[in-house]
């Protein structure tokens, strides 16, 4: 976009949430290498922990930013759809057993559209088996919190993954990812560099993300078949 004068105009892009996207992928990638392919290791799964908390996470500062949050729940929503048969290949479940992440991130813009709207995806949480459940919107919820008052929503965070001692030996350690989200919150991650508003690097890269989930679960059940 060029003003009257001429000039480019620029917007603000900031180079540490692009970081926390990078890690979720990478923890989420092993955590999926476990799940489908190692099993045995448990640590892969420990590690692969950290990536929703930090999608969730993301997911808020997304919806804080996104010009039209209906596009945005449509996106997820679309390839909530492409991505599922990838997942239950790759992850072994039957068709509609669970559904996958992005269901989940989906319920969670909901809720973050309008806080009364809540009570959908506590609904579908009961009704749907999808990934994380109630518990998955809790996360989103107190991420919102920790927008807010930083303070309450680590308490808050604190007290959902230590709920999760309940019905997992592993979930705990989800919490592993809050101090890599507070340097981002707290501002020690949170850099940002002035972008051209028509950059061609922040935009395809917000498809690289979506992208990314389906193409490697894929790849996860090709390996899995020829293994």
């Amino acid at each position: 976009m060029t003003s009257q004068n001429g000039i480019v105009s620029a917007k603000r892009f900031d180079v540490g949430r692009e970081i926390l996207k990078w890690i979720a992928i990478a923890t989420m990638t092993v955590d999926h290498i476990g799940a489908a392919i190692y099993p045995e290791y448990i640590i892969l799964r420990i590690i692969g922990r950290l990536a929703f908390p930090i999608f969730c996470y993301l997911l808020v500062l997304g919806m804080e930013t996104t010009r039209n949050p209906k596009n945005y729940l449509m996106r997820l929503l679309i390839f909530a759809v492409i991505s599922q048969a990838p997942f239950y290949l790759a992850l072994g479940y039957a068709p509609f057993e669970m559904l996958n992440i992005f269901f989940t991130l989906s319920f969670g813009v909901l809720f973050l559209m309008n806080p009364i709207l809540i009570l959908i995806p506590v609904f579908a949480s009961l009704v749907l088996n999808f990934d994380y459940g109630l518990y998955g919107i809790l996360w989103i919820a107190c991420m919102r919190l920790l927008r807010a008052n930083a303070k309450y929503g680590v308490v808050a965070l604190i007290l959902v993954g230590a709920s999760s001692l309940l019905d997992s030996d592993i979930q705990i350690f989800s919490l592993l990812a809050l101090p890599i989200i507070l340097l981002h919150e707290t501002g020690y991650i949170h850099i940002e560099r002035e972008v051209s508003e028509n950059a061609i690097y922040p935009r395809w890269t917000k498809y690289i993300y979506y992208m990314y989930y389906p193409v490697h679960l894929t790849i996860l059940y090709l390996v899995k078949l020829n293994s």
